[in-house]
């Protein structure tokens, strides 16, 4: 029987587990490189071309390579401590057990980061649109990764946690349709409000600081309610986001220098109070 010679053996073994170990340090390497090309060619488009979400998508791409480099890193470690003879289990199921516990207590905090990265990719709003989210309206001043903050129209700030926005209404997302109701009393025909309307399109886009923003002229509906003594007509036109209420708000006011102006009776509206609710009339 031949001599076995241990130490050779032995430094035999460890050459062999150092040429494995190399061997997975290559291929994790090449590996994170893959996954790095595969980050980076995911969010290449979802970059903006004002650059306006470009620092946020490579935050996100940076940290989410973090994430795939730590867990891949992890692996390696307990592959090489398992080589070396090192009990990795109770290792693997201290970590298993962390992590649980960690998840549960903060799966609220995972839930608003995970949502706010939809937010943020998708491109669902932007600082600065005019939106309808968690029950509340007004414009977008803080956009993170946690929580939104939108300031409302009587200027109050509210922060809503990302996981609690659900449904968005975004009515600078773009072009958006403005209307604007009229009640006219039956001395004014028909024909007339036509000949209203086209007038106040026509000086609407005259306005030199509005006009810009008109993408379809204001033009007539229709008839939409028929009452006792009036009748409601609506206009409508699309604006650029934004400026609706604007270009809403001086239609109205063109609307009732044209009707005056031709000496037309408009309807009066009576509001009151009657067991609480609000009642309109018509006089």
């Amino acid at each position: 029987m031949p001599d076995i010679n241990v130490n050779q053996l032995t430094k035999t073994n460890i050459l062999k587990d150092i040429i494995i170990i190399l061997i997975i340090l290559v291929l994790s390497k090449i590996l994170l490189e893959a996954m790095s090309h595969f980050i980076s060619k995911a969010f290449s488009d979802k970059m903006d071309e004002d650059g306006y979400r470009k620092v946020r998508i490579e935050t996100l791409s940076k940290n989410l390579y973090t994430v795939i480099r730590f867990i891949v890193g992890f692996i390696i470690v307990m592959i090489i401590l398992d080589m070396i003879g090192i009990n990795t289990r109770s290792i693997i199921a201290t970590a298993g057990i962390g992590g649980v516990a960690i998840a549960f207590g903060a799966q609220t905090l995972v839930k608003d980061i995970v949502t706010g990265i939809i937010i943020i990719v998708d491109d669902i709003f932007r600082v600065g649109d005019w939106i309808i989210a968690g029950g509340v309206e007004g414009t977008v001043e803080t956009l993170g990764m946690r929580h939104t903050k939108i300031r409302d129209y009587d200027g109050s700030l509210h922060t809503i946690p990302n996981s609690q926005i659900s449904t968005v209404q975004n009515l600078n997302s773009g072009p958006i349709k403005f209307d604007c109701d009229i009640y006219l009393s039956y001395e004014v025909k028909f024909e007339e409000v036509l000949d209203i309307v086209d007038s106040v399109s026509k000086r609407l886009k005259e306005e030199k600081d509005l006009s810009k923003y008109i993408i379809e002229d204001v033009s007539l509906f229709g008839i939409m309610e028929i009452k006792e003594t009036s009748y409601l007509v609506r206009t409508t036109a699309v604006a650029v986001p934004g400026h609706q209420w604007a270009l809403a708000r001086r239609e109205r006011k063109l609307i009732i220098d044209e009707i005056y102006k031709r000496g037309l009776s408009p309807s009066i509206q009576v509001v009151s109070l009657s067991n609480g609710k609000e009642v309109n009339e018509e006089i």
